[in-house]
């Protein structure tokens, strides 16, 4: 609109010098007579090359143009690359449908009444098709006044559902909710949400505190609890080895014992087949093959010779001749 003002101010304006200059007599002679021409070609080109520029609109990757005539928003966008607009009244405002980063910090409360806040991290993009309706009904500024109170609104409702203590350890499943009904929030204003992000959840420093203190406490019983298990378990090993040393023991023991007893029992039992094995027979002939043929010399004194009396072959009577 601004660029047909500038063309119509120039259309007059050249118009007006053109008739002042060609009524004076000067201007009628050669070479002068070519100025009020030139001033005529430059009142009517000007506006016509910017009426003409005007009919082509080049929007921007990454955008949609509005149409706005007069105050009144055209519900069909202009898409990116070059448009013809027949009528070069109209004004075109620009709208980024790329994805955006909103970052804000939020206050709630959990169901127990404990203060949380949570920084969240937002990404979203304007619908293409809806920018002219966003454009109408919030303005180019509707992050802050549609994203805000309903980041705000459903943070709560979320938080008000759980205790201080599950909103860390059921952050994952937190922050699926809140990115479902966020999601509806904003598709009802024509904003689509990519993603929703909790950055960081803190709460009052005097309830930090008893939280950090509480998890000392337990560190603390956990640590003893394992020093607990770890003397048991010592003291188990320890009996263990020393049973094992009395089992050893007891079993060199018995081993022993067991082997005494069986040499013992060997040596009855060969003792025992020996004697029984010992007749008279076999022992005259032991002494028989063991003899040298000689008989003793004992010396009695008078000239006495000693009797002899040999074993006889089978102890009868012959077996008692008396030798010499």
């Amino acid at each position: 609109m601004s660029k047909l003002v500038f063309a119509l101010i120039v259309l007059a304006v050249g118009l007006a010098a053109w008739t002042v200059i060609r009524q004076r007599p000067i201007m009628r002679e050669w070479p002068l007579a070519l100025v009020p021409r030139l001033v005529l070609a430059i009142a009517v080109g000007v506006p016509a090359l910017i009426f003409v520029f005007s009919v082509f609109r080049i929007i921007p990757a990454g955008h949609v143009g509005v149409k706005v005539l007069f105050g009144g928003v055209d519900p069909v966008p202009l898409r990116e690359g070059l448009n013809v607009l027949w009528n070069p009244l109209y004004e075109v405002v620009l709208m980024d449908t790329r994805v955006q980063k909103h970052t804000a910090r939020y206050d709630a409360a959990s169901k127990d009444l404990q203060a949380v806040h949570v920084e969240m991290v937002l990404n979203f993009r304007l619908v293409p098709d809806r920018a002219p309706e966003v454009y109408k009904g919030i303005g180019l500024a509707f992050s802050g006044v549609i994203i805000d109170p309903a980041a705000q609104e459903v943070l709560k409702a979320q938080t008000a559902t759980h205790n201080a203590a599950e909103i860390l350890l059921k952050r994952p499943a937190i922050k699926g909710d809140i990115q479902r009904d966020l999601t509806t929030w904003l598709a009802k204003y024509g904003v689509e949400l990519k993603e929703a992000a909790l950055s960081n959840i803190r709460f009052d420093p005097a309830y930090e505190k008893a939280v950090e203190a509480k998890q000392i406490e337990e560190q603390k019983a956990e640590q003893k609890r394992y020093e607990l298990i770890q003397a048991q378990r010592h003291a188990e090993i320890v009996t263990a080895q020393a049973k094992g040393k009395g089992d050893a023991a007891l079993a060199e023991a018995r081993g022993v014992a067991d082997a005494l007893r069986v040499k013992g029992e060997a040596e009855a039992t060969y003792n025992a087949r020996v004697a029984s094995s010992l007749t008279p027979v076999l022992i005259q002939q032991q002494y028989l093959a063991r003899w040298d043929g000689r008989l003793p010399q004992y010396s009695l004194g008078g000239g006495v010779t000693p009797l002899v009396q040999l074993p006889g072959p089978s102890g009868g009577e012959g077996g008692n001749r008396p030798a010499r």
